[in-house]
């Protein structure tokens, strides 16, 4: 295996110890929403967002360098 897939790997199961152990609820506050949510869901939805910008921001940074 490469060591790029390797490390992905590993990164994951941490992740998903991390979430895993993150279970109670906590409290969101948005402008004027508020609600009690585990915290398991807003840690992967963070980590979600994280990747969409960072794939985003490749995809964009790679068409100009093709330009």
């Amino acid at each position: 295996m490469e060591f790029r897939k390797i490390l992905m790997i590993i990164l994951g199961v941490i992740f998903l110890i991390v979430l895993v152990q993150n279970l109670q609820p906590i409290t969101v506050e948005f402008l004027f929403w508020e609600r009690d949510v585990p915290q398991i869901i807003m840690l992967f939805l963070s980590a979600l967002l994280g990747f969409i910008i960072c794939y985003i921001w490749l995809h964009i940074r790679g068409r100009r360098r093709r330009i």
